[in-house]
């Protein structure tokens, strides 16, 4: 039976070690969230980071795109946050409504800025494995940092990742790559003979595409690492992408909730309080 990799237990250390550090920098992080808020999911979504922020000392502003927005009036939203100097970090909350190019957006927050390491800039550092301080997208990131705290070393493993999205998918493969993982892309496209083979083959699986029960039992590697990042509700309930069965036979399993979302969420308010500290120098 798989053990637990317990995000809530690790996001709360990290958010309480957090608490403790902007306390003392003399800091006052401001984290803009830009959400449309007739998405049900988002305006919950922004409702648990603003009151996850609010215990570790990071101030909020919310800042609702109404439906019938276009991009160019989201990306000038965005360029008055860039130029505000009580502003530190800028999070799109996607999707925005409709008629707005999401990637537009994320293209033109600041570097600086970024604290889900979504724009363009960031996101060649990250595959480009580039050296110092930049940020990442707070879910791939929170997935290695919650590796890391149970010891999981990815150097040397093979790795598959479902999932090619700028959210998940492609930064949490470059970050599996950057490790020394020898990573392969899958996304609900690739046929199921391929799939199969490459989870037989798998010492870490992570995997976000949305679809409940996705990953199922049976091609997955003995004492195998299993990442689900998938969130989806089915009669009322919370869960993933795997089918609950795969802790028949991996080695870990995050479980839903409570695995990988309050690690998002402790890993965005980490980031937006490096970008500070960046900001500050």
């Amino acid at each position: 039976m798989a053990q637990i990799l317990d995000g809530k237990a690790v996001a709360k250390e990290l958010r309480e070690k957090l608490a403790i550090e902007i306390g003392e920098s003399g800091l006052h992080p401001t984290l803009a969230v830009v959400y449309d808020p007739n998405d049900g999911g988002s305006k919950l979504y922004v409702g648990m980071k603003q009151r996850a922020a609010a215990k570790v000392g990071i101030k909020t502003q919310d800042i609702a795109v109404p439906a019938g927005s276009t991009t160019e009036a989201v990306q000038q939203i965005v360029r008055e946050l860039n130029l505000d100097p009580d502003v530190t970090g800028i999070l799109i909350q996607a999707p925005l409504p409709a008629g707005v190019d999401d990637a537009s957006i994320f293209a033109t927050v600041a570097p600086e800025k970024d604290v889900d390491g979504l724009g363009v800039t960031n996101q060649g550092r990250l595959f480009a494995n580039e050296e110092g301080q930049y940020p990442v997208a707070a879910t791939p990131k929170g997935v290695m940092t919650l590796l890391d705290h149970y010891g999981i070393n990815p150097a040397g493993k093979q790795a598959v990742v479902i999932g090619r999205s700028q959210l998940f998918g492609r930064p949490m493969a470059a970050l599996l790559l950057n490790a020394d993982a020898t990573v392969t892309i899958a996304h609900r496209y690739t046929d199921e003979a391929t799939l199969t083979t490459a989870l037989q083959q798998a010492d870490i699986v992570a995997v976000g595409v949305g679809i409940p029960g996705f990953v199922t039992v049976d091609p997955i590697k003995e004492g195998a690492v299993v990442v689900d990042v998938g969130m989806n509700v089915v009669n009322g309930k919370a869960v993933g992408d795997v089918d609950p069965l795969v802790a028949e036979k991996a080695g870990w399993l995050t479980p839903v909730p409570g695995g990988v979302g309050p690690m998002t969420i402790a890993t965005l308010l980490e980031s937006t309080f490096e970008a500070a500290k960046e900001q500050a120098k």
